[in-house]
């Protein structure tokens, strides 16, 4: 048994490192060209020294934090943020203002199936003339729910 247990450790070992060979081939295959990474500033060109892509990338990197710096100088102030309704006026802590937002939309969904639960359903709409219907089909509905009134009436008194 333990020469089986054996050998089927060998055999896992062996299917494993074919996987293993197998992804890493993938991603050999994948991996991007120097020329892309030289494009996209990761790696410096082969022609310039490396001190010489140090120096760029330090440049670029002041030239972001620069614009990043105008950037958040000129930002508008709160009150600014607030009249264009990017924020919202609140007096609660900062904290707790997320609790108050997800509150107000809790509240604001009880109040919409408040007012679909108490929406009038198409006969009603039908009877008082807002939903529009062909006069031979509002004759027949008319007729039918007279039909089920007067049943529904003898269905009582006959008990």
């Amino acid at each position: 048994m333990f020469f089986y247990l054996g050998l089927l450790q060998d055999t896992l070992r062996d299917r494993l490192q074919t996987l293993l060979v197998i992804v890493l081939q993938l991603k050999l295959q994948q991996r991007r060209t120097r020329e892309e990474l030289v494009n996209q500033g990761i790696m410096p060109p082969l022609k310039s020294s490396a001190t010489f892509h140090e120096q760029r990338r330090s440049l670029e990197r002041a030239r972001t934090e620069d614009y990043l710096k105008r950037k958040i100088r000129s930002r508008p102030e709160r009150s600014e943020l607030i009249r264009m309704h990017i924020l919202e006026e609140t007096s609660a802590e900062p904290s707790l203002q997320a609790k108050q937002l997800q509150l107000k939309r809790a509240r604001i969904a009880d109040d919409l199936n408040d007012k679909i639960s108490h929406r009038p359903g198409p006969m009603e709409l039908i009877h008082k003339n807002i939903l529009p219907v062909h006069s031979s089909i509002k004759q027949a509905i008319i007729g039918e729910c007279m039909f089920v009134v007067l049943h529904t009436e003898a269905s009582y008194n006959q008990v």
